[in-house]
């Protein structure tokens, strides 16, 4: 198993797995990726730019991720809490999604470490990430890999906003 950056001959199982995250998330009842994203511009434009990731095991995709390296409008304003103070800019992970036929077998946990690795190749020493409250197995993912609950931020134009807003500072040696 293994991380790499995807590319467009990527971009149609990526997809697929969004999907599918998706559609399971809908079944959880989990009013999260319900209004039109992730979707296929977003991975088109961070795949373009070399942001999007993928997991790789036995030769084929089973994940998909972006680390952007842009402040994100969304973190701006938190409520209940407050960023720690950390370098800027900071890195933010953004549309973690894991092929359904692999969950249960911790690779999100494993999968979300080598992101935070990627992230700290590519210079980030603050990282940033949020997931919509009722998604207890990413918040639970999220802490395992040693991100700290930070509070809450709201996604514009998002029918349910409120994201729990997560931070890891990276060892700046």
């Amino acid at each position: 198993m293994y991380l790499r950056k995807a590319t467009f001959t990527d971009l149609p199982r990526i997809l697929e797995i969004i999907e599918h995250a998706k559609a399971a998330l809908k079944d959880r009842q989990i009013n999260q990726w319900q209004a039109g994203e992730p979707n296929q511009t977003q991975f088109e434009d961070e795949i373009r730019q070399e942001l999007c990731y993928i997991l790789m095991a036995d030769q084929q995709v089973i994940g998909g991720a972006s680390i952007l390296a842009t402040e994100d409008p969304g973190y701006a304003a938190i409520t209940n809490g407050q960023w720690q103070s950390g370098s800027t800019p900071y890195f933010s992970i953004h549309r973690v999604a894991l092929d359904s036929a692999f969950h249960g077998q911790h690779l999100g946990t494993q999968f979300l470490t080598l992101l935070v690795t990627a992230a700290s190749l590519r210079g980030a020493h603050d990282l940033r990430i949020d997931t919509h409250p009722d998604n207890l197995a990413m918040q639970h993912m999220i802490q395992k890999v040693g991100f700290q609950y930070r509070g809450d931020i709201f996604i514009a134009n998002d029918p349910s906003p409120k994201r729990y807003a997560y931070q890891l500072l990276l060892n700046q040696q």
